[in-house]
């Protein structure tokens, strides 16, 4: 296969940790596994890039949303063109349509360099009043990107919706996030990690940032009532994260008196979720605006069983009766959780099923050639439409009669 010089850029790369940051890190290094020449167009940071199979290129604006992990300036996009004249890459990748460097290289590379860029979108727009502007400006700033992928299909209608008729004819393309099964993988002996990691019982275990959007401060009623109304004592709920949402959770355990049953743990490297998951019989997802769920598919490659609402790019991902439960309310997924607690052998079933699905559709290995197709139809499709104003730039330099624009 033909090796490809491809640039993946994104203000979300590490040391800042997340769903984007690692996608990136995985992407690369598959793709570098296949042969290609890999190179991470970023924001500063102190990290040891030496060390990763791929080449890193670090970039500074002169705005810096430090909270946001942001980087913007003009001084930025001139230094990533000088990179472009030097390193002639055939393909730009750009990680969501909200990172400012992601959008800015991708111009930089369809609209002057002459390269063409594909956008993968990761997440849902949200709610919010200035959606009308924003949704304005992303048209203008994304109409020389030359094609899109979603996570998901709920991410494609997203994205039709906010590109509209300024997406003309080029195309989206829907590939779910990948995953390294070789590190996601079951346990052999799950009773001896609960005893290791001090759990008994049915784990249930979930993995967010603690915010509004992902609802976790409903698993403390829903602990009540399994304990109440069920008569269902020997479980332990793992909540796994942190956000602004986690005095009001613990406040909440306190209230619906369930200390003894929900164990909130904050933040945890990847080696440490996956070993809560290794001691975990099932996932609950009780987020309604999920762009994709990579934390419940790392559950499904662990052999854990998902209960989740149905709403969102979560619902893709887990099959209905095969690999976990889809819900249409938290009535029904209260039900759910009930029915996998009075029904263990289905557990085990479930999570079997599970990790049989993630490897044969969700592997790096299967995601990352996809991509590559994607990759190769973009260059073959590509025709050059550069800005305006830096034809008019380079007509100005070279001269009127030397300007190929004014040739005839």
């Amino acid at each position: 296969m033909e090796s490809l010089k491809i640039a993946l850029a994104s203000d979300w790369f590490f040391p800042s940790i997340g769903g984007i940051e690692y996608h990136i890190h995985d992407l690369a290094t598959n793709l570098v596994k296949m042969g290609h020449d890999v190179h991470i167009i970023t924001r500063f940071g102190e990290y040891p890039d030496e060390k990763l199979p791929y080449s890193v290129h670090r970039f500074k604006g002169h705005i810096n949303l430090d909270s946001f992990y942001v980087s913007i300036g003009t001084n930025l996009l001139r230094d990533v063109n000088e990179l472009y004249k030097k390193e002639h890459f055939d393909i730009t990748h750009g990680h969501s349509i909200y990172s400012p460097i992601a959008v800015g290289v991708s111009n930089i590379s369809s609209g002057i360099r002459g390269i063409p860029s594909v956008m993968t979108n990761h997440s849902f727009l949200g709610k919010s009043i200035l959606n009308p502007t924003y949704v304005l400006i992303l048209q203008a700033l994304l109409r020389k990107i030359n094609g899109f992928i979603a996570v998901s299909d709920a991410v494609r209608q997203d994205l039709e919706n906010i590109l509209g008729k300024s997406l003309r004819n080029r195309p989206i393309h829907v590939v779910p996030n990948g995953i390294d099964t070789n590190f996601w993988k079951p346990v052999e002996d799950k009773e001896e990690w609960k005893s290791k990691i001090g759990l008994d019982g049915i784990v249930i275990t979930t993995t967010s940032r603690l915010t509004k959007r992902k609802r976790i401060d409903v698993i403390p009623k829903l602990a009540r009532i399994i304990i109440e109304k069920y008569r269902i004592t020997d479980i332990k709920f793992v909540i796994i994260g942190d956000g602004p949402e986690r005095r009001k959770i613990e406040e909440l355990i306190k209230a619906y008196h369930v200390q003894d049953k929900i164990l909130m743990v904050g933040k945890q490297p990847r080696e440490k979720v996956r070993e809560y998951l290794w001691a975990s019989d099932v996932y609950l997802s009780p987020t309604i605006y999920e762009a994709f769920g990579i934390a419940a598919l790392e559950a499904l490659s662990c052999g854990v069983p998902v209960v989740a609402n149905n709403h969102g790019g979560i619902s893709e991902i887990v099959k209905h009766g095969l690999t976990g439960l889809i819900s249409q309310d938290d009535r029904e997924l209260l039900e759910n959780i009930v029915y996998l607690l009075n029904n263990v052998e289905l557990i085990e079933k479930m999570g079997k099923n599970a990790r049989k699905v993630v490897k044969e559709e969700f592997a790096w290995e299967k995601i990352a050639k996809e991509i590559v197709e994607i990759y190769k139809k973009t260059i073959e499709t590509f025709e050059e439409d550069p800005f305006i104003l830096y034809t008019l730039h380079q007509a100005l330099k070279g001269g009127i009669t030397n300007a190929g624009v004014f040739n005839l």
